[in-house]
């Protein structure tokens, strides 16, 4: 696949990449040039002969981070800055960081995730109901480490949209334009599409003869996409909601004496 952030400005790779070298030496302690040269291989691909997506440079046995990061394709460095959470102003790759977060809150969704991104093309309705199983299991993750008390185990991807919706947005900050409220409430709408291109245009619930399943990689990218940008809000907002708990003033506990325990 063509390299789609190929026409960046030179200036900002360079800054990103020697934000990205720093970044991994901090990252990686004790066998440092061992634990960098692992990881980096783990975004090398090759087909056996003569290409390869970058090439891993060495230099004194050791492999020479600065030099394989210059040569890489703007994309994956970009996607490996926001895999270490090097933040990346003025981009949105959203995908890469929809990844990480669910690799590191929901095992199980990141999974799906992964696979729904693959199989965009080849198989765009098992994409799709991918997708829509993605952002099921990142609401109830949300749900389930909130104090809502909702029990979210057996609700509907459109019933889990509209609770984490109303959750959350609602707790939005007094100063969020109300043009941007409007928008994030308008969003119950876009995961309940979702949930209904999963139940009747895909085969995840079985299908009649005749009856239309997605067969075109175009609907399927558009529901990746929108999975991504539906998930990374609501997940934003969740952890703004977490930060404002945990700064606000702790209510003073009343004294408990010994009279007052019942044994």
């Amino acid at each position: 696949m063509e390299d789609e952030y190929k026409d960046i400005s030179p200036l900002y790779m360079q800054r990103l990449k020697s934000q990205v070298e720093n970044a991994l030496w901090n990252l990686f302690e004790g066998s440092k040039y061992r634990q960098v040269e692992e990881y980096v291989r783990r975004w090398h691909d090759d087909d056996g002969n003569f290409w390869e997506n970058f090439c891993i440079f060495e230099k004194d046995g050791h492999i020479d981070l600065s030099r394989t990061l210059a040569g890489m394709p703007n994309d994956i460095l970009i996607k490996m800055a926001a895999d270490i959470g090097v933040e990346t102003p003025g981009l949105l790759p959203c995908i890469p960081v929809m990844k990480n977060i669910l690799n590191q809150n929901n095992t199980n969704a990141y999974m799906n995730f992964e696979r729904a991104v693959k199989d965009v093309y080849d198989h765009p309705d098992q994409s799709v109901a991918l997708a829509a199983s993605t952002l099921e299991g990142i609401f109830k993750t949300i749900l389930q480490n909130s104090d809502s008390g909702i029990q979210a185990k057996n609700l509907s991807l459109s019933d889990l949209t509209g609770k984490v919706v109303k959750q959350l947005v609602s707790d939005c900050d007094a100063s969020a334009p109300r043009e941007i409220k409007a928008l994030a409430s308008q969003l119950r709408g876009l995961g309940s599409t979702i949930d209904d291109l999963r139940s009747d245009k895909s085969t995840a619930h079985g299908k009649a003869d005749g009856d239309y399943v997605i067969d075109d990689g175009l609907w399927a990218e558009t529901v990746v996409n929108a999975t991504a940008t539906l998930g990374l809000l609501l997940w934003r907002l969740y952890e703004r909601s977490c930060v404002e708990a945990e700064m606000a003033p702790v209510a003073q506990s009343t004294p408990i004496y010994d009279d007052d325990i019942p044994f």
